[in-house]
């Protein structure tokens, strides 16, 4: 049989392209590993009420100790990853794609619905200038923007961020504030002109959380249980339209299928893969194939479909900055348990020299041990700060945008290793003193003495190995539509095609481009 599409990969930009092609009535069939939670805990009500009642061992530690990763290890992975009901979305990683990583710590999922189980679910558009270098407007991803805002159901406002975030048609109201956000938010109001006058915004994230029901989810109950629990209907992640889509016979798919390569003769295009249940060398045809598997991995696909072990092709990140804000009237008392557990606020550092964005964080829903490591005393000592502060403090996710100084590689070796390169990223530091500044005017105690900066690859906003060219000269670089450069049929459709990335998560802005090149591919498919 053959295909008019096949997708590989069921991550954000993988269930988006397929969302598109079921708008022009093409059933694609979608390859993928696909891993599933084992078993999921469940918890009845407010994830503190439960403590009190339950033996939390296992949903916050785990047989395995998973909880303590961080520690055990002496790494930094995202705390949601660490959870042990969520272990499935990094699941196998070492062996389903073996890396060397060489000063960048590589994030993969091979999870159904991938790395996007774990999110933060901050849903941002990209304005105008944010496309810099990229052969794309935000009018041609606007019709794409709306039909994922009603599909999403995401929270958000009219606010100050307004001009930073694109329009604010469809949005479902904003999630409520923490109190120390609330008191941060109502400083920023009393100091507006000021902090606007020097370039700094404040406003309501975009996420994908519902605020009220919506499209048969329930809402945000704020019961801090989103961290831990891999089923929260109200916390949007690509799985949930990827089981729509199947259940409407929209799209077929297969999981359980490592796609390692690719060739192509005469229009036909064979799928190589592994099926994992047996080991057996698997083959699908198709006349298009559409690789989502996310940034590195698709790079993967395409070097070892070209049998190339001496290209490096570039790789970019976000480079991040933690800034811990103390606020000392809340030191000591007790912790906020029916509070939003995650982006609470929005910061916008429009310097003249670059634009910055800034997430504000509530720690509500994290484990204490998370923050261990960034207190140097003794051991017990670190115990009694985590629990008099941790309730007192806000942590600001500071972003910068990717650029060549940051630049990292990716190259395949012989042995079907990927090896990950890159130095350790360089900061403005003066930029971020002022960032530290305009948050002490918002209330918030904090220097950029105690900034923690993350390694390469910690934002895990992984893009740009294979960039989208007006004209595309190269043979690792595609066209505005995606299409691979001297390859029929085959198309990028993942944060591989952008040479560029904002200060801020483009997450969003890559499920709308897939959505576009779905289109495109589905008018060439009805035309022929």
């Amino acid at each position: 049989m053959i295909h008019d599409v096949i997708i590989v990969g069921s991550g954000a930009t993988g269930i988006a392209s397929a969302l598109g092609f079921s708008e022009s009535g093409i059933v694609p069939l979608m390859l993928d590993v696909g891993k599933v939670p084992a078993k999921r805990s469940g918890i009845d009500g407010n994830f503190y009420d439960h403590r009190k009642k339950n033996d939390s061992f296992n949903l916050m530690i785990g047989p395995e100790y998973e909880g303590l990763y961080n520690i055990l290890n002496n790494t930094s992975l995202p705390p949601k990853l660490t959870a042990p009901e969520m272990s499935f979305v990094t699941e196998d990683n070492a062996e389903l794609s073996r890396t060397r990583e060489e000063g960048f710590t590589a994030m993969q999922s091979f999870a159904r619905g991938g790395l996007a189980n774990a999110w933060g679910a901050g849903l941002y558009r990209c304005v105008s200038d944010e496309l810099k270098d990229m052969p794309l407007s935000v009018e041609e991803l606007a019709p794409y923007y709306e039909m994922l805002t009603q599909e999403v159901g995401i929270s958000g406002d009219s606010d100050d961020l307004a001009s930073f975030f694109g329009s604010v048609d469809g949005l479902l109201p904003p999630l409520n504030l923490s109190l120390k956000a609330e008191r941060l938010y109502s400083k920023y109001h009393k100091k507006r002109d000021g902090l606007n006058k020097n370039g700094v915004y404040a406003g309501r994230p975009r996420l994908g959380v519902l605020s009220r029901n919506h499209g048969g989810r329930r809402a945000y109950m704020y019961q801090n249980n989103d961290m831990w629990l891999s089923d929260t209907p109200f916390l949007y992640t690509p799985a949930m339209t990827l089981q729509k889509l199947i259940d409407k016979q929209a799209v077929n798919y297969e999981s359980g299928i490592l796609v390692q390569r690719w060739s192509g003769d005469q229009g036909e295009i064979t799928v190589y893969g592994r099926r994992l249940s047996d080991g057996i060398e698997v083959e699908y045809k198709c006349r298009n194939l559409v690789l989502a598997a996310g940034t590195i991995n698709s790079s993967k696909i395409v070097l070892r479909s070209r049998s190339d072990f001496s290209t490096e092709l570039p790789l970019i990140d976000n480079p991040l900055v933690q800034l811990p804000l103390l606020f000392p009237s809340f030191v000591g008392k007790k912790l906020e348990t029916a509070a939003a557990g995650m982006t609470n606020l929005n910061v916008i550092f429009n310097f003249p020299e670059q634009r910055l964005q800034g997430s504000v964080i509530e720690l509500t829903s994290p484990a204490r041990s998370v923050f261990y490591e960034m207190f140097p005393l003794a051991a017990r000592d670190n115990l009694r700060c985590m629990k008099f502060l941790s309730t007192s403090v806000l942590v600001l996710f500071l972003y910068f945008e990717s650029n060549r100084e940051n630049l990292s590689s990716v190259r395949l070796r012989e042995d079907s290793v990927l090896t990950l390169k890159s130095k350790a990223y360089s900061f403005n530091r003066k930029l971020i003193s002022r960032a530290a500044k305009a948050m002490r005017k918002m209330g918030a105690l904090t220097s950029s003495r105690i900034a923690r900066y993350s390694a390469p690859g910690y934002a895990i906003h992984y893009a740009g190995t294979l960039p989208m060219k007006e004209v595309p000269e190269g043979p690792y670089e595609c066209d505005k539509y995606g299409r691979l450069n001297m390859e029929e049929g085959v198309y990028i459709s993942d944060g591989s095609l952008f040479s560029y990335i904002p200060a801020k998560n483009i997450s969003f802005t890559l499920m709308a481009n897939s959505m576009r090149i779905a289109n495109y591919i589905s008018k060439r498919i009805r035309r022929s």
